[in-house]
């Protein structure tokens, strides 16, 4: 079982000309096998774990000369509970794993000091901003929307709570 920490993972968005039969798909899938370890794919999305696999994806892509989009993703633990706003954020994956698009989301956790009283209401504060949550140790770790870091910040401060923001 993995960790339950978030990992970063590097998504390669294929712009796969319109019209293409599937064939050409197969072709590339072929290429890739060879020089890349894909740890997971969607469609028209590769998914490696490095930059050097990276490197490799980019040069198979140049090779059928096909534009690729870059995305850092952050594949959740197993365990992470889901809410109804993850398909906004995130997706699942082929190999039934999930990931969020890491630039739109922001995770942070309690910190140690804050009264647990409190944290529990400023929890169900969170509640309905929440796009996914998870344990990390005995931490309760909290995703949502990356625009409302200064709102979490500030239902904390109103339970006197803080946050840890974890990048």
């Amino acid at each position: 079982m993995r960790n339950n920490k978030m990992e970063f993972k590097i998504g390669l968005m294929m712009d796969l000309p319109d019209g293409k039969i599937p064939g050409f798909y197969a072709q590339i899938v072929k290429a890739l096998a060879g020089k890349v370890e894909l740890f997971d794919r969607d469609k028209e999305l590769l998914i490696v774990s490095n930059e050097e696999q990276q490197r490799a994806v980019l040069a198979v892509m140049a090779q059928f000369n096909i534009e690729t989009t870059l995305m850092d993703l952050r594949l959740l633990d197993d365990e992470a509970e889901l809410t109804d706003l993850f398909s906004d954020y995130g997706f699942t994956s082929r190999a039934d794993r999930n990931y969020l698009y890491d630039k739109i989301v922001i995770p942070f956790r309690f910190t140690a000091n804050s009264p647990s009283a409190e944290v529990d209401q400023a929890a169900r504060q969170v509640e309905e901003h929440l796009i996914a949550q998870y344990k990390d140790g005995e931490h309760d770790v909290y995703v949502v929307d990356r625009q409302l870091e200064e709102l979490m910040h500030g239902i904390a401060k109103a339970y006197r709570c803080s946050i840890e923001i974890l990048r």
